[in-house]
């Protein structure tokens, strides 16, 4: 399957890349390169992420990264929609 990063991903991707930039840039570049081939193999594997509670979202969790990946699964393709770190808060539109 091939797999997309919608606007909010590819910004949360940029962010990422800002902060951990404060410290190496070259170890910056790095991480977010991990992150994106993480995502890039759920073109693989599509259902390896668990439901959420939002309509068709599914997470998997970059265990390494400490960083979860949330994607929508969309006939031929997946969307990731988000990614942030393990400890930072649900966002505040999501609530159930």
């Amino acid at each position: 399957m091939k797999v997309r990063f919608t606007r909010t991903a590819q910004r949360d991707l940029a962010q990422i890349h800002a902060y951990l930039s404060q410290d190496s840039p070259d170890i910056a570049s790095r991480f977010v390169a991990r992150l994106v081939e993480r995502s890039r193999n759920l073109g693989d594997n599509p259902f390896e992420g668990r439901a959420t509670d939002e309509p068709n979202a599914r997470v998997t969790v970059a265990a390494r990264l400490r960083y979860l990946i949330f994607y929508t699964i969309a006939e031929d393709e997946i969307h990731i929609t988000h990614i942030r770190h393990t400890s930072r808060r649900r966002p505040s539109g999501w609530g159930r």
